[in-house]
């Protein structure tokens, strides 16, 4: 069965994951992939829409690559690795430009919660707000709870699709 893409540029398209050479439904989980060599680039966790923009952001320097053996001196690898990890690990990138909150770093070192290197509490985007990320006590606790919170405080399971465990892709 051919793989119907969502997206295709002149060197990459966007795609859904496939198992056995088939489609798999798998929300929120895109493919990009390389047309010249057929080979994925990077499996990408979020939505359509942002799989399509990496993809055409991209296009262009992919196009270096003609053969496997070029990605060894392609001098977009780091780069690339780099906005893939932004995406599918936004927690680790993502730090409040809003300084607003003034909150201190010795009291969020004391309380555990996650801070750059320049003493930035660690925070990421939800539904278009800033929220500060849970420590990993907290993380603990909710893996081996039957409950977990959201970015907003709510109770739910920790498989909910909006549990600090789903949103983090800890479970």
């Amino acid at each position: 069965m051919a793989v119907r893409h969502r997206w295709l540029g002149q060197h990459l398209a966007v795609t859904p994951p496939i198992k056995d050479g088939a489609e798999v439904a798998c929300r929120g989980q895109w493919v990009i992939t390389h047309t010249a060599t057929g080979f994925s680039c990077a499996t990408l966790l979020c939505s359509l829409k942002k799989a399509t923009e990496v993809a055409k952001n991209w296009d262009a320097r992919f196009g270096l690559i003609t053969v496997p053996s070029d990605v060894q001196q392609w001098p977009h690898k780091k780069a690339w690795g780099e906005t893939v990890s932004a995406i599918n690990c936004p927690w680790s990138t993502s730090i409040s430009p809003d300084d607003s909150d003034d909150i201190a770093a010795t009291s969020a070192a004391e309380a555990g919660r996650p801070i750059d290197q320049a003493g930035t509490v660690r925070r990421m985007m939800w539904r278009g707000k800033w929220w500060q990320l849970p420590t990993d006590t907290e993380l603990e606790l909710w893996v081996m709870d039957s409950c977990c919170e959201t970015p907003d405080g709510r109770t739910v399971e920790p498989d909910h699709p909006e549990s600090w465990l789903s949103i983090l892709n800890l479970i």
